[in-house]
């Protein structure tokens, strides 16, 4: 592929990436190709339907994700608190509630290779950071990564406006006492709702 080539599709998965990131992701295809400067159909020529656009950014956040950790890694022991911090911030300020909710399908084996690959690498190395912070007494023994991933995801799914009007910083606050939770870990097992 040419390289302006390269550089259009390139911009069309930063654009829609940054729109997946605070929009649902019915928002119109037109809209992502006006926001990367190429017409619709060039947006076409690059991604056949939604789908392979959605994968597309999957594997966008995945790469930014990876550089992050590696970032991260780096320096953990050295300033362990701040570390954490940084990585869980950034994995928020990265679009990780709306954007991996976006593109993820209902199984995540029909992930298509390429995305799937980079999703393991990145749960590797999200491993290995959240056992460093384990170590330095930052996040509980009893949290697994699932929970921790799951849980940030949750946690920081954009709001309604009315919401964000009665509070505009709700979800730094949230992520700020989920922080503290994972700290504190989990008293006992989830209850069984199936049980009453």
């Amino acid at each position: 592929m040419r390289s302006d080539a390269l550089e259009r599709r390139r911009r069309i998965i930063t654009a829609a990436a940054e729109i997946f990131r605070t929009q649902p992701e019915t928002v119109a295809l037109e809209t992502i190709a006006e926001r990367a400067g190429v017409g619709i159909a060039t947006l076409y020529r690059n991604f056949p339907d939604r789908s392979a656009l959605l994968y597309a950014c999957g594997a966008y956040f995945f790469e930014q994700a990876l550089a992050l950790q590696h970032d991260i890694l780096d320096s953990f022991d050295e300033h362990p608190a701040d570390n954490w911090n940084t990585y869980v911030n950034e994995l928020v300020d990265m679009g990780i509630s709306h954007l991996v909710s976006t593109f993820a399908p209902d199984d995540l084996n029909q992930l298509p290779n390429d995305v799937a690959e980079l999703r393991h690498h990145t749960q590797h190395n999200g491993e290995r950071i959240l056992r460093k912070a384990k170590d330095h007494g930052l996040v509980a023994e009893n949290i697994s990564y699932n929970t921790f991933i799951i849980g940030l995801i949750t946690v920081t799914r954009p709001p309604v406006p009315g919401i964000l009007a009665l509070e505009p910083h709700i979800t730094d606050q949230l992520v700020s006492l989920y922080l503290g939770g994972l700290a504190a870990g989990l008293d006992s097992p989830p209850p069984d709702r199936g049980q009453r």
